[in-house]
């Protein structure tokens, strides 16, 4: 097996420029997972849902490329501390929390990793950085719609998918799938900067960031995104309602009830409080209440309403993790045979 790429080759040389610095970094990782150079993590899955707590999920994969500095990831049942040089891929519907660490005082020893999350045709691409103490916050993010899209998802999607641990043949198809990814996220930035006519102001595109990371938590706000964009409510309400054409509350509670719908749908044993509670609502009342304001019937109703889905097709290439609570299990990290041993047991380094 090649050497593992280090920090030190990650970061060489790389363009000061934040859009350029992005596109580097996806084609030198997209190059190392080719070549086996970039130890590819999963989490184990967990047998259950295990209730509330701290992070977020989102509804398909979500890829972590670590530049420089480390990010230990927080998971209900396992945690990750994840290296310059190597990725995470964290499955749909997986609560997780990131803490992050420099190492060191220089600026090539600080905080950033790039994150890759495809999902309804949008694909974004964000450089992170330390913004407060141990928590991330973007650096710079792009987000592009393509054809290429569907494909990364799927991609990302199928590397996902639990298996058999120990299993050669799937690690391997695990990283060609991740590769193939990122070599379809370079074609879109790359297509992207060749088309686009205009991009929303950067503060637009960070609070869509935010929204999209802290969906699920009811106390997000027009107020509390204001303040973590530094910028005043007004200021943030009135420059989204000129460019989305829909105010930022509105548009927080159409995310909210999209997300409702998905889970409504792929997961049959999820009560309505736990549906709520998963997309950000204050309570399951206001969020039937809500939801009859869209559909005119409530969760329940709609649910059972719906066709049954022909065998073998489903709205999203991902399998459902089950929501149920569960206790701990010991945690097996999948990872590419060949790379340096590791016992299995959950990082716990800050």
């Amino acid at each position: 097996m090649s050497e593992n790429l280090d920090a030190a080759a990650m970061t060489a040389d790389l363009p000061a420029e934040p859009a350029q610095r992005l596109r580097e970094l996806v084609e030198r990782f997209a190059r190392a997972a080719a070549e086996g150079r970039a130890p590819l993590w999963l989490p184990p899955h967990p047998a259950a849902w295990p209730g509330r707590g701290q992070g977020h999920f989102h509804l398909a994969a979500e890829l972590f490329l670590q530049v420089s500095g480390t990010t230990r990831f927080v998971f209900p049942h396992a945690e990750r501390l994840l290296q310059p040089g190597e990725m995470l891929l964290v499955p749909p519907k997986l609560l997780h929390d990131e803490h992050v660490r420099a190492a060191g005082p220089a600026p090539a020893q600080a905080f950033q990793n790039l994150v890759i999350h495809a999902d309804a045709g949008s694909l974004c691409s964000h450089l992170a950085h330390e913004v407060h103490p141990g928590r991330p916050g973007i650096l710079h993010l792009e987000v592009r719609g393509h054809a290429q899209v569907a494909r990364i998802q799927d991609w990302l999607a199928d590397a996902a998918l639990p298996g058999e641990e120990g299993d050669a043949a799937l690690a391997l198809q695990r990283r060609a799938l991740v590769a193939a990814a990122l070599a379809g996220v370079r074609r879109v930035l790359e297509a992207g900067a060749a088309t686009e006519v205009s991009v929303e102001p950067p503060l637009l595109a960070r609070a869509r960031s935010l929204i999209r990371d802290r969906l699920g938590d009811h106390t997000l706000s027009v107020r509390d995104l204001a303040a973590h964009c530094g910028c005043s409510a007004d200021y943030l309400s009135h420059l989204f309602h000129r460019h989305a054409g829909e105010t930022l509350a509105a548009h927080i509670v159409r995310l909210r009830l999209d997300r409702a719908e998905r889970l409504l749908a792929d997961e049959a044993a999820l009560a309505v409080k736990e549906v709520a509670w998963a997309c950000g609502f204050a309570s399951s009342g206001y969020f039937i209440r809500t939801f009859r304001a869209r559909h005119g019937q409530t969760p329940a109703v709609w649910r059972q309403a719906r066709p049954s889905r022909p065998a073998g097709a489903t709205e999203a290439t991902v399998p459902a993790l089950p929501f149920v609570p569960t206790r701990e299990r010991p945690c097996h990290w999948a990872r590419l045979p060949g790379d340096e041993a590791d016992d299995g047991r959950p990082d716990t380094a800050a």
